[in-house]
Formats: structure tokens, C-alpha cells, sequence
């Protein structure tokens, strides 16, 4: 088909009607880079990482608007100060300039770890990677991309705390095997070989030493009980059971009672009780785990006195606190023997002054219960010199 000049004319003047121009070209290349760079800055402030720029001395000039969102401050907040002295913890300082520096000098450094301040006043931790582009004309900064890594490191304690805690638990079970197979077999062997023993002379009327071995199978019995006693105390604290209950009491009538149920095994060892109890000392506290901390304790006394010896019982009331004294003038401990108390890894159970056992378990709990308290617990001793067990509640 055949087609006029003028018939397709209009439309060739029409399309060169349409071409931009050359200030429309560089209008559109204008808006392009706006919007692009407003693009970058959105995902530099939306980032879940910060980028930072720092000259040679450390003095950060340039922190992208994502630090409002890891750290609370404004990017203003945060330049033209020496962050590592400003802002960084003082317990990481030292590492975190050590790195910066080893950037300075290497180029790069990778993974360095560090609280930084966050507005708030509490610490975030930072994971910083870092290259050395001060020689670049474009740049001249020491470039650092970091990242917020406190829910990691939360994380990674709580698996550390989990840890210890499975350590505890298989160090109390075994130990708790281990006296179930040991140290409760012994008493009730003792039981009921002296009870067989009993039964032949009743049956032969052989009465003439029927009271000792009586008084043998009571004895036992009642290390028994004790023991007894000590596990079902001590798997309760272990599985939570025991309800810690405070409440205001009087320390002077709980120890008193503490002395009372004592008295006889004092006295078969002719050991003096002496006691400085000041009067209206009221302390908040659960009574009944109290009074297992001084039963014990007092227990422990008496074990490791000699006969004709001496114990004393003293209450000192301080400004925001009681603290308990159980001195004894007994056998004492060395270092090695201090330092394994109250840990249930470390088993540490000697026989007393006569023969008396233990399974080390009361220490633990006493430990335990006084924590439990926000108290403290501790010992002071020589071998061949006494000890002194200290705890310390608070006064509210």
C-alpha cells in the first residue's frame, strides 16, 4: 500500500515532540539519585547492623541511624566523641582498643566483643568487624560494621548456667547414691547384727550385756534417723519443695530450743554450751529452715569438740543485719578442708572426736538456706584450734 509524505509526517514531529530534552534527562538522573540514596539511607536505618567510621585516634565522626535502634541514641549523640573511653564498658576497654589498633595495624579485624552504654543506662553487647581504609582519599576512616549480639550472649549464659546446673544435679545424685549405698547400709548392718546378737542372749537368758547392746542399737538408730533426716531435708531443697516462708521471729527462743534438744549429747561429752544472746533482735526469716541451720551447725559443734570442751553460741546485730557466731574450741580444719565445705562436688565428711559420723550434707543445706535468706555463710578455723561458723541474715 502506498503511503503520502503527509500522511505519516505529523507522526514522525510528534515523536520528536516526545524526546527529553537534555535538562530533562538531567532532571530524571537527579531524581534517580535521590531516590537512591534515600533508598540506602532507609536500609541503613532500618539495618539490624550499625556502620561506624572512626578516625585514627578512635574519635567516631560518622554512626548510621540504626544505633537509635540497638542503642537509643541519635547518631548526633554518638559522633565526635572517643567511644571507646566514653561509651564502651571499663571491662572491655582494654580488648576493644587493642583490637582497634590491630586494625590500624593489620588492615582488619574480625569479631571483637564489648558492651557498649545504651541510653537507658544499661549495657549492650556489640560484635564489631572492622577494615583500615584511612589511606583511601574517598573514605579516610576506619570502617566498622557491628552488630547487636545481646540476645546471643544471652543465650550462650543461659546454656552456661544450664551446664552447671546438670553438673550440680549429677554431683547430688551420685552423691546421694552414694550414701544411700554406703553410708545408711552401714547403720542399719549395725542395726541388725546387734539386734541378732540381742536376740540369742534374751533366748539363751544370758542378760549380762544386754544393756550395751541395747544402747548400741539405739545409738544406731538415731545415726540413722539423722541421716535419714538429712536426705529427705536435702532432696526437697534439691527438687524445690521447700517453701520458703519468712516472716518476723525472735532468734534468742529458736536458739534456745537448738540448745534444749542438744543438751543431752552435750553433756554425755561433758561439753560446756555457753550463749550471748541479746534480746528483742527480731529478724525476718523462715523459722523452720533457721532452725535446721542451727541444728546443724550446733550438731557439727559438738562432734568435732572434745570431751570437758567448750562451744559458744553469740548473736551480733549491725546496722542492716544479724550475724550468728557457733565457736568451738574442737579439732579444727587446714585450708584444703575449708575450701571443700559447702560444695557438693567436693565431698568432705570426717568422723568427730568419737567416732561420730556425718555425710556432709548439712553444710550444704545450711549453705542453701541462708542463701535462700540473702545472707551469707562462712568459717573461720585452724587445725587443732577450733572453728567458728558465721551466717548473717538481714535485719529486713
Amino acid at each position: 500500500m502506498h503511503i503520502e509524505k503527509s500522511e505519516y509526517l505529523p507522526t514522525i514531529i510528534q515523536s520528536m515532540a516526545k524526546k527529553p530534552t537534555y535538562k530533562e534527562l538531567e532532571n530524571q538522573l537527579k531524581e534517580l539519585k535521590e531516590g537512591s540514596e534515600e533508598i540506602f539511607k532507609q536500609l541503613l536505618k532500618k539495618s539490624f547492623d550499625m556502620i561506624v567510621l572512626l578516625d585514627s585516634n578512635g574519635i567516631q565522626h560518622y554512626v548510621s541511624e540504626s544505633c537509635e535502634n540497638i542503642l537509643g541514641f541519635r547518631p548526633e549523640e554518638l559522633t565526635d566523641i572517643p567511644v571507646i573511653e566514653k561509651m564502651i564498658h571499663p571491662d572491655d576497654q582494654e580488648k576493644t582498643m587493642l583490637a582497634f589498633q590491630d586494625i590500624l595495624e593489620n588492615s582488619a579485624n574480625g569479631g571483637t566483643q564489648y558492651r557498649h552504654l545504651h541510653k537507658n543506662g544499661s549495657w549492650v553487647y556489640l560484635e564489631a568487624f572492622g577494615t583500615n581504609q584511612i589511606d583511601n582519599p574517598l573514605i579516610k576512616s576506619v570502617i566498622l560494621n557491628v552488630r547487636d549480639i545481646t540476645e546471643r550472649k544471652k543465650t550462650e549464659q543461659l546454656l552456661k548456667d544450664n551446664e552447671t546446673r546438670l553438673k550440680e544435679l549429677n554431683a547430688t545424685k551420685d552423691r546421694i547414691f552414694s550414701i544411700i549405698a554406703h553410708d545408711l547400709k552401714s547403720p542399719f548392718n549395725s542395726i541388725f547384727g546387734f539386734s541378732n546378737i540381742l536376740a540369742d542372749k534374751i533366748q539363751k537368758n544370758n542378760y549380762h550385756e544386754i544393756e550395751k547392746y541395747a544402747a548400741i542399737i539405739q545409738s544406731s538408730s538415731k545415726k540413722t534417723i539423722d541421716l535419714l533426716t538429712s536426705l529427705i531435708e536435702w532432696s526437697r531443697s534439691q527438687t524445690g519443695r521447700n517453701k520458703f516462708n519468712p516472716e518476723y521471729v525472735e532468734l534468742e527462743p529458736i536458739i534456745n530450743e537448738v540448745i534444749e534438744l542438744f543438751k543431752d549429747s552435750a553433756s554425755q561429752k561433758s561439753i560446756a554450751i555457753f550463749k550471748d544472746l541479746p534480746q528483742n533482735t527480731p529478724v525476718l526469716a523462715d523459722k523452720a529452715m533457721i532452725g535446721c541451720v542451727l541444728r546443724n551447725l550446733l550438731s557439727n559443734a559438738l562432734k568435732f569438740t572434745h570431751p570437758g570442751g567448750e562451744i559458744s553460741i553469740g548473736v551480733k546485730q549491725y546496722e542492716t543485719e544479724i550475724q550468728v557466731s557457733i565457736a568451738d574450741n574442737g579439732v579444727g580444719m587446714n585450708k584444703e578442708a575449708i575450701n571443700n565445705l559447702f560444695q557438693i562436688e567436693k565431698s568432705y565428711s570426717t568422723l568427730g572426736t568419737q567416732q561420730e559420723v556425718g555425710t556432709g550434707l548439712g553444710l550444704l543445706l545450711c549453705k542453701e538456706f541462708i542463701e535462700m535468706h540473702n545472707g551469707k555463710i562462712w568459717v573461720a578455723s585452724e587445725l587443732d584450734n577450733g572453728s567458728v561458723f558465721n551466717f548473717t541474715l538481714p535485719l529486713k
